[in-house]
């Protein structure tokens, strides 16, 4: 450990805590932004008198915390913390670290989860036979109360929440998914010699198992909701159903789960045993053998992000620039057209969500944004832009809004997740935390 280092904790210990609170964000014309304010004061000043009345429907937000990168839930933020904002990089060549360079790998920064190693058999732990000295645990406990814990949250994509308010993460340069909360925070550890490789889409069953998309492998593994692993769906032998697996979403009242096969420019639709009910898409003739089947013709061109919400499936059709919405049998009922970017279609480049009322919510990593668009196409509004402060993201790549309209954003280079509540009804302003 570096003397210089070491100085900065009697500064670090005593910094002022800044109560945030509940930060409304206002909606303005779709031109505009939705702007981060304290006050009823418009926070754009006088530019405002030439700017067109906010929408006679215009709903507000409010900020509620942030799932920070040592994986703790936060209302308040820390001016300067390491642990907090301090630690969120705005370059993807620095997401890799865990831990302060200066701090050894000996050291125990103490995680707030603990790690389900999840090893694919025969491959096991091995435990060391003799447990750490009791001036070693003293000396990690010091080490962790300079430095703060160690950061858990690299590099968040996907997110969604199960029943018991736990937040589920997918933490793609980790190679692992996250379960934050419910008393028992855990770590689903992938990477060589483990089940899970490459975790992508994610998503809960009614009963809280969970289901992760591993496009490596091309599968759907299976987990309990204490993280064991159960079963795998699309494996048949040593042939796999899915070719690049990505975003799943799952329809917890009818038990089916849909899934996007991005490069195949498919949508599978399957029971929770990993039964194929429908297959939409292109027609391929390199379909594999028993697996080929019939598939519902539709002109999707690298679908890559999917979503459930107010009894609709709404699907993020990148290579035809368009937003498709279907009822849940997978019948078109409408689209529209989204801004086109340059070069082919990038996988995590859009996450999607969708509101109580139907809202469509589409954030882009190459913007920072966050652009909200009705059911018809059109443009309400947007809020956010690249930064590290409350209501700014560095390339968001995933969304998830829950039951009681709360949206989650997957801050993907700031290293954690930003909560926001969407509605103001008694029933979904209750803190997120609150029910663990």
């Amino acid at each position: 450990m570096k003397a210089s280092s070491v100085g900065r904790f009697p500064r670090g210990s005593f910094l002022i805590w800044i109560v945030i609170g509940a930060v409304p964000i206002t909606l303005a014309q779709p031109r505009g932004t939705w702007a981060i304010h304290d006050t009823a004061v418009p926070a754009c000043g006088a530019a405002c008198d030439s700017q067109p009345p906010a929408l006679p429907t215009a709903e507000q937000i409010d900020y509620l915390g942030t799932y920070s990168p040592d994986g703790k839930y936060r209302t308040r933020v820390r001016a300067g913390s390491g642990n907090v904002l301090g630690s969120a990089s705005s370059s993807r060549s620095s997401r890799g670290w865990s831990r302060p360079s200066e701090v050894p790998g000996s050291i125990n920064l103490h995680p707030r989860e603990r790690v389900e190693e999840n090893y694919e058999v025969p491959a096991h732990a091995v435990k060391p036979v003799k447990g750490q000295s009791i001036l070693a645990s003293l000396r990690d406990s010091i080490v962790t109360f300079v430095y703060g814990r160690e950061r858990i949250l690299l590099a968040p994509h996907h997110v969604t929440v199960d029943s018991r308010g736990r937040m589920l993460i997918v933490d793609p340069d980790a190679r692992a998914v996250h379960v934050l909360g419910g008393g028992d925070s855990f770590r689903i550890a992938g990477g060589p010699q483990r089940r899970l490789r490459l975790p992508n889409g994610i998503a809960v069953d009614a009963a809280d198992n969970i289901y992760v998309a591993d496009s490596e492998r091309g599968l759907v593994l299976v987990y309990a909701p204490d993280g064991k692993f159960l079963r795998y769906l699309g494996k048949r032998g040593d042939e796999t159903l899915f070719h690049y697996p990505t975003a799943i979403a799952i329809d917890q009242n009818s038990g089916r789960l849909f899934l996007l096969d991005s490069p195949r420019h498919l949508l599978f639709v399957l029971d929770l045993e990993g039964n194929v009910l429908q297959r939409i898409g292109r027609r391929s003739p390199h379909a594999i053998g028993r697996f080929s089947g019939d598939t519902i013709p539709m002109d999707l061109d690298y679908p890559t992000e999917i979503a459930i919400g107010n009894n609709e499936l709404v699907v993020v059709d990148s290579g035809n620039s368009r937003i498709r919405i279907m009822d849940l049998q997978c019948k078109p009922t409408a689209q529209f057209r989204i801004p086109a970017t340059p070069g082919p279609p990038i996988l995590d480049e859009v996450g999607l969500g969708v509101d109580l009322t139907g809202n469509i919510y589409i954030s882009t990593i190459r913007d920072s944004q966050i652009r909200i668009y009705g059911r018809d196409g059109s443009l309400l509004g947007s809020f956010g832009h690249t930064g590290t402060e409350i209501g700014e993201f560095n390339s968001p790549a995933g969304l998830w809004i829950d039951g009681t309209n709360r949206l989650y954003v997957a801050d993907t280079n700031n290293g954690r997740v930003q909560v926001f509540q969407l509605s103001h009804d008694s029933e979904s302003e209750t803190d997120p935390e609150a029910t663990r």
